[in-house]
C-alpha cells in the first residue's frame, strides 16, 4: 500500500475522486456525454473537420451545429462523406463554411490531405480506424510526451495545429486522453497533482490527467469531463482520506534480502516458504555481504581469470612441481662404435 497523505499524489487524488458523495452518478453522466460525442463523430473527414473549426474559439456548441448543416447539406445516398470527397467540396464551397476565415479553410484542407495520406497506407482499414489508431499509437503519443509535437508527421507538420488542437482531435477520433482547458487544470490543481505553475503548462496538465486515469482505471476522456463539470461547478472540495487509509512502504532489510537469495537458488523454507527456516545470524549476513563484496571486486581470481597464476586453484597435480621427464631408456644394439 501508499501513503495515501504523503506516499503518492495520484494514487491520493483517486482516493478523493472516488470518494466523492455523487461519484457514481457522476460517472454515469459523463459517459453517456462521452458516448454521445463519439456517435457524433462516426465520419472521419467530419472529426477532422469540427476539431479545426476550434481553432475559432467559438462555442462548442456553435461548432457542432455547423457540422451538422455541413452534413446535412453535403450528404449522399450514393456517395459517403470521406475524406477526398469533403476536400473537394471545400475546394469549391469558400470560406462560408469556416466562419469567413480563408487560413482556418486552408489548415482544414491540410490536414484533410494529412490524413487522405495516412489512410492510403492501409489496405481494407476504413478512415475512422485509420484516425484512431493514430490517435492511440505510440509515436504520437511519445511526440507528445517529449514536448516535440510540432515534429509529429501527421498533424504536427500543419502550420497552426497547436497541442491543444491535436488533442480535440485525438479525443474525437477516439483517442484514450484529454484536452488541456483551464478548468481541467483548475480540477487537478486542487487534487494536488499539478506542481506550482503547472496549471498553465498544457504538457503537465496532460501528464497529471493521463496519470490520475491510469490510478482510477477509467478512460481518460471520461475523467476528463467529470473533472471539468467539478470545476465548472466551482465543486473543488474533495474528502481526505482518514488515518487508517495510510500505510507506510516497508523498506527491504537484510533478514529478507537473505530470504529472497535462498528463494531464487531454490532454498526455500517448509511449505515452499523461509517461515520455517532458520534465520541466519548477524555474523552470518556480515560473511554473506564480505564475500559478496569481493566477487564484485574481482579480489578472487579464479582460472578463468588467471590461468597462469601459480596459487589458481586446480585438480591435485597442478598444485605440484611437475617433475622433469625422464630421457628415453637404450637399448644395448642402440650403443654407439657397435655394428649391427
Amino acid at each position: 500500500m501508499v501513503d495515501l497523505r504523503s506516499g503518492g499524489a495520484l494514487e491520493t487524488a483517486a482516493w478523493k475522486v472516488r470518494n466523492l458523495e455523487d461519484y457514481e452518478a457522476r460517472l454515469e453522466s459523463a459517459a453517456r456525454k462521452v458516448d454521445e460525442l463519439d456517435r457524433e463523430h462516426e465520419t472521419a473527414a467530419l472529426v477532422v473537420y469540427g476539431a479545426a473549426l476550434t481553432r475559432s474559439g467559438r462555442p462548442v456548441e456553435e461548432i457542432r451545429e455547423t457540422v451538422r448543416r455541413f452534413e446535412e447539406t453535403f450528404a449522399d445516398d450514393e456517395e459517403e462523406l470521406t475524406i477526398p470527397r469533403v476536400s473537394s467540396i471545400m475546394n469549391v464551397e469558400g470560406d462560408s463554411w469556416f466562419f469567413g476565415d480563408a487560413s482556418l479553410r486552408t489548415m482544414t484542407g491540410q490536414l484533410l490531405g494529412q490524413f487522405q495520406h495516412r489512410v492510403t497506407q492501409y489496405n481494407y482499414v476504413s478512415e475512422r480506424e485509420v484516425l484512431k489508431r493514430w490517435a492511440n499509437s505510440y509515436d504520437t503519443r511519445l511526440f507528445i510526451r517529449r514536448r516535440i509535437h510540432g515534429t509529429e508527421p501527421i498533424v504536427g507538420v500543419v502550420e497552426g495545429a497547436d497541442l491543444p488542437l491535436i488533442q480535440r482531435l485525438r479525443v474525437a477520433a477516439g483517442g484514450d486522453t484529454v484536452v488541456p482547458t483551464p478548468l481541467l487544470a483548475r480540477a487537478l490543481a486542487a487534487l494536488g497533482i499539478l506542481e506550482e505553475g503547472g496549471a498553465f503548462d498544457d504538457y503537465a496538465v496532460l501528464a497529471a490527467a493521463e496519470g490520475l486515469t491510469l490510478r482510477l482505471e477509467l478512460p481518460a476522456p471520461i475523467v476528463g469531463e467529470m473533472l471539468e463539470r467539478l470545476a465548472a461547478e466551482d465543486r473543488l472540495e474533495f474528502p481526505e482520506p482518514p488515518p487508517d487509509e495510510m500505510a507506510e512502504p516497508e523498506e527491504e532489510t537484510d533478514e529478507a534480502a537473505d530470504a529472497e537469495g535462498a528463494t531464487a537458488a531454490g532454498g526455500g523454507g517448509a511449505g515452499g516458504t523461509d517461515r520455517d527456516a532458520e534465520k541466519p545470524s548477524s555474523e552470518d549476513r556480515a560473511a554473506r555481504r564480505a564475500t559478496r563484496e569481493e566477487a564484485r571486486r574481482g579480489e578472487e581470481p579464479t582460472r578463468v581469470q588467471d590461468p597462469q597464476a601459480k596459487d589458481a586453484p586446480g585438480t591435485r597435480e597442478e598444485a605440484g612441481e611437475k617433475p622433469d621427464p625422464s630421457p628415453p631408456e637404450v637399448g644395448s644394439g642402440d650403443a654407439p662404435g657397435k655394428e649391427g
